[in-house]
């Protein structure tokens, strides 16, 4: 039996020994941990495999206390689990991600998962035709990598369509990919782990047309002291077929609070607003205070850039009366950085 998990950004897991994953060390219900948000640029060492590995953290700055509290649930009383009956537990990264899962003495295996979007609320995606072995006990760096296909259901709901539910498809490839030191803000860590998820899930979304989501993440396990991540890099990515049109983003989230803070330069455009959304007539982004100019553009599903403006004061008002209704990616860049947000226009 096939099963899996998604998204940008995962399932966390562990295992008995110190060195290698087994059942014994799957997180249980009760089991918690809070990691700090540092600076998502920070590199993700995707070469560095192997055995006796250095993953240097150590200089990475922070964003001044933000956190993200990790914590395991019996799947039985978690707020989806009719969505999924056959999950034993959940795994709740606050605010993003809850994923769904069961585990036998040979394998772990994801039921699906449910994504918050800013945009469109809970994304339910249930791996309920053909799951994905996620993990096959025992494992380590030296065990080969696992490639398998899943598929199932996305239930999600679109401002002006309503609640929709679409067959879903995808691809994973999890390895545990390297064994060695993980140096963090305050101390090394000797004896750890790195899980690899490259995990690509696609699916006909309603305003969109065919879309792919694609999330790479690693997480880092010291099993002496947790059986939930240490330290995480999530990066997710959006894109639409037969056009152009994506957007991305990056978490990364350490168990130690880093010393330095991530510069002014560095996250200067975290902070747009854009609102209303949905929208309908008008579109406005609100720029911080710290941002003088940024640029704007806007992509419709077929990848087609449809608006392009500059914004020189504090916010912008956008005409978007003209376009039609359905999805856009948005676009917001000065000469420091870029980001993108997902636009429902009805």
């Amino acid at each position: 039996m096939k099963k899996n998990l998604l998204m940008a950004t995962s399932l966390f897991i562990g295992g008995v020994a110190f060195g290698q994953f087994t059942q014994g060390n799957t997180p249980v219900s009760g089991d918690g941990a809070i990691l700090y948000v540092i600076d998502s640029m920070a590199p993700n060492f995707e070469s560095q495999t192997g055995s006796n590995v250095v993953w240097d953290y150590s200089g990475t700055e922070g964003y001044g206390n933000e956190t993200r509290s990790i914590t395991a649930i019996n799947a039985s009383v978690a707020p989806h689990d009719t969505s999924f009956p056959s999950a034993t537990e959940m795994i709740d990264l606050e605010g993003v991600l809850q994923t769904y899962s069961s585990n036998s003495s040979t394998e772990l295996t994801g039921e699906g998962f449910v994504f918050t979007d800013n945009t469109l609320g809970d994304i339910i995606a249930k791996f309920d035709t053909d799951q994905a072995i996620r993990l096959q006990f025992p494992m380590d760096e030296t065990s080969s990598p696992i490639s398998d296909l899943y598929s199932g259901t996305l239930i999600y709901t679109l401002p002006g369509f309503g609640t929709q539910t679409t067959p879903l498809t995808g691809k994973q490839l999890v390895s545990v990919d390297g064994k060695g030191t993980l140096k963090l803000a305050q101390n090394d860590y000797t004896d750890v782990l790195r899980y690899k998820i490259v995990d690509t899930l696609n699916a006909n979304v309603t305003g969109f047309g065919d879309i792919e989501l694609v999330r790479e993440q690693y997480e880092y396990y010291d099993h002496s002291q947790s059986n939930l991540p240490i330290f995480m890099h999530v990066n997710m990515d959006f894109g639409i077929f037969g056009g152009g049109a994506s957007s991305g983003s990056s978490l990364v989230m350490s168990i130690e609070d880093p010393t330095t803070l991530v510069g002014l330069d560095k996250n200067q455009l975290s902070n747009v607003t854009v609102y209303p959304v949905p929208a309908s007539d008008q579109l406005t982004v609100e720029l911080p205070t710290s941002v003088e100019k940024a640029s704007i553009a806007l992509t419709d599903a077929q990848g087609r850039q449809v608006l392009t403006s500059e914004i020189t004061a504090s916010q912008k008002t956008i005409d978007v009366a003209s376009l039609n209704k359905g999805m856009y990616v948005l676009t917001i860049s000065n000469d420091i950085t870029t980001i993108t947000k997902n636009i429902v226009i009805r």
